[in-house]
């Protein structure tokens, strides 16, 4: 019984921890996704692994716009390119100053070559200030209305269990606590103090009649009847006579 408490005790702890890890996710992707803009900065999400191992597949950056004076080899930027302005988020590994102004070379971390042309700094939306693994799945499923009734459900569910999980402990707290009453004989049954002597029976003009005594009253019955006996003994038998033949 104990092993089933304790591992109910266990189960309702662990759904707790899920539960508010649950909600402090959810805090932190609609941080992300509405209060960061309020400050300047984009929130985007990578969709590839050309980065890794620095900022890997399904991470969600925050980038910030910077002049580009303030571009430098290192840096990892957000830029548009190619005819469909596709976005990408590459490292900054050379700085090409020209009369149009600055240029620059990416190179993504995990790929062998850089980036075959160079890249006017009037493409760069931003420079990466911070990126947070796999954040953006999380992201990405708050974007749309099924992934919100997703999570929605599974915190119901998780409060849900944790509930029923505390309302079992309790109610076999009470149960126990019940049982274990003081006064009463081990736990079970009907108080001592309560339970009402059994009946005796008397003797009464030659026959028995049942009656309910009290313990006093038992006891002062005992008392006598073992002094009459006493007595019986102690007076020795009666003589006997004999008629005449």
């Amino acid at each position: 019984m104990r092993i089933i408490a304790a591992a109910t005790a266990g189960l309702r702890r662990f759904l707790d921890l899920l539960l508010i890890g649950l909600v402090v996710i959810v805090l932190v992707g609609i941080l992300l996704a509405k209060l960061v803009p309020l400050t300047g900065r984009q929130t985007i999400i990578v969709g590839g692994s050309s980065m890794e191992p620095a900022i890997g597949l399904g991470a969600a950056i925050v980038i910030r716009p910077v002049p580009a004076e303030a571009l430098a080899v290192g840096d990892v930027v957000t830029l548009h390119a190619g005819e469909k302005s596709a976005i990408y988020t590459h490292r900054i590994i050379e700085v090409v100053d020209r009369p149009d102004g600055r240029w620059i070379r990416t190179q993504g971390d995990a790929n062998a070559h850089p980036d075959p042309t160079l890249i006017h700094s009037s493409a760069v939306v931003g420079r990466t200030e911070l990126a947070i693994p796999l954040v953006g799945y999380l992201l990405a499923l708050l974007s749309i209305p099924t992934g919100v009734l997703f999570l929605v459900g599974l915190a119901a569910t998780l409060l849900a269990s944790a509930w029923l999980l505390e309302s079992l402990e309790l109610e076999r707290a009470t149960t126990v606590t019940l049982t274990l009453v003081p006064g009463t004989d081990r736990g079970q049954g009907e108080p001592i103090a309560a339970r009402q002597p059994a009946p005796l029976d008397l003797a009464v003009d030659g026959g028995l009649r049942s009656a309910a005594l009290s313990r006093a009253e038992q006891l002062a019955f005992m008392q006598a009847a073992r002094q009459h006996r006493n007595s019986s003994m102690s007076g020795g038998s009666r003589p006997i006579t004999r008629r005449p033949g």
